[in-house]
């Protein structure tokens, strides 16, 4: 008889298919590959125009229950995570469930009505403390998120991380000793499967067919990099005028109009559906992720990193853009920065060289960064991983 397990997620609805919609679902559809009955137990406070959208990506053979509860703010924390408990206590009881896995530490609160002798297994997608603090939230929002990661980990068999960073982060400052594993963010590999005569076809449209194509793809929050992110395309620009800039967000670019305005003809700012990018990242080649020397970035594992490699494109990325190193490295291709602020030049001479030996190589490297991101960032990957991780409790 297949085991119980309920997932529980307190941070419903997920937007578009971001990393972690994309990590629920797989870890959702792993489970009860692997072998159990997964129930999935889905808290939200708000968007409701998403949830509709939400309940139609679950898998069909996913029993899940969607409950709206009350927002950690205005004096309603407590009274909020009270009936978050008492509806996991009731659900737990009504279906017979023998494991929990908590996605984030958000949702650890749910489970202090329980018996000890059900097993829990938290999946830290960050450590939110450090990220509450960069956003300036309340003293009472920052307590509270740092005792629920505390909870977390002691109440915890098995521990689940998206990065090594996070892992050695999330022990250096608050301890635990239950084993822990890697489950690093995958991106969904069957949408980068693009046909090369839409990718040739799309670069001639857009006349780069000469141009050496940069992209920064992604929001524009002050944490992004984006200004530094424009200061080096500048200055690679006075190395190379066949240096062209995509920009692809949905976010409004007016900060940085004048800087923009700089790049001229030699600069795209477009907003993209989700369906879209792949085929409009394949026309890159090479693609920004610069982060700021924070816990925030260092533990973590962007999603956009995979997704850049995915279409062979190198990276482009500091030492604190979570597991940008590794993958740079491992793959062969792509260049880290020691900083982002005064980039010295002969740091821009060696970008320049590593993107242009990139170019003229292009057709191999990009089929090894190609097959790299899609051995090591598959969720296949992973689920062994998990497999591995529920046999042995």
């Amino acid at each position: 008889m297949k085991r119980k397990i309920l997932v529980i997620h307190n941070g419903y609805p997920l937007r578009g298919d971001g990393g972690d919609k994309v990590r629920t679902l797989n870890m959702l559809q792993s489970l009860d590959s692997i072998g159990f009955d997964v129930c999935l137990l889905a808290f939200f406070k708000k968007d409701f125009s998403l949830l509709a959208l939400n309940k139609k990506s679950m898998p069909s053979n996913i029993k899940s229950y969607f409950i709206f509860t009350l927002p950690d703010r205005w004096g309603l924390g407590g009274i909020a995570a009270l009936f978050r408990a008492v509806i996991t206590w009731i659900i737990v009881k009504c279906n017979h469930i023998e494991l929990i896995q908590l996605e984030t530490s958000l949702s650890a609160s749910c489970v202090r009505y329980l018996k000890k002798n059900i097993l829990v297994v938290t999946d830290f997608h960050a450590d939110p403390v450090p990220e509450l603090q960069m956003n300036g939230r309340t003293k009472s929002s920052i307590n509270r998120a740092e005792k629920d990661v505390c909870y977390a980990l002691s109440r915890s068999q098995r521990i689940i991380a998206v990065s090594n960073n996070l892992a050695n982060n999330l022990k250096k400052y608050y301890s635990y000793d239950c084993p822990f594993s890697i489950l690093p963010c995958s991106f969904n590999s069957e949408k980068f499967h693009i046909d090369p005569a839409q990718m040739i076809a799309l670069r001639e449209k857009m006349h780069l067919k000469e141009r050496i194509v940069l992209c920064y793809l992604g929001g524009l929050q002050k944490w992004q990099c984006v200004e530094e992110t424009l200061d080096i395309f500048l200055r690679l620009k006075k190395k190379d005028d066949r240096y062209f800039l995509c920009i692809y967000t949905n976010d409004d670019l007016t900060p940085f109009a004048k800087k923009i305005e700089l790049l001229g003809n030699d600069c795209l700012c477009m907003s993209l559906r989700y369906e879209q990018v792949p085929l409009y990242l394949s026309i890159i080649d090479a693609g920004f992720v610069l982060r700021h020397n924070s816990l925030v970035n260092i533990n973590a594992s962007p999603t956009k990193i995979a997704e850049y490699m995915a279409v062979g494109a190198m990276v482009i990325a500091t030492k604190y853009s979570g597991d940008a190193k590794v993958l740079v490295e491992d793959s062969g291709y792509g260049m880290i920065l020691d900083e982002i602020e005064n980039i010295s030049s002969e740091m821009i001479d060696e970008l320049n060289l590593k993107i242009h030996s990139y170019k003229e190589n292009k057709e191999n490297a990009s089929a090894t960064i190609k097959n790299y991101i899609f051995k090591s960032r598959l969720w296949h990957a992973n689920e062994i991983k998990l497999k591995s991780l529920y046999s042995n409790i």
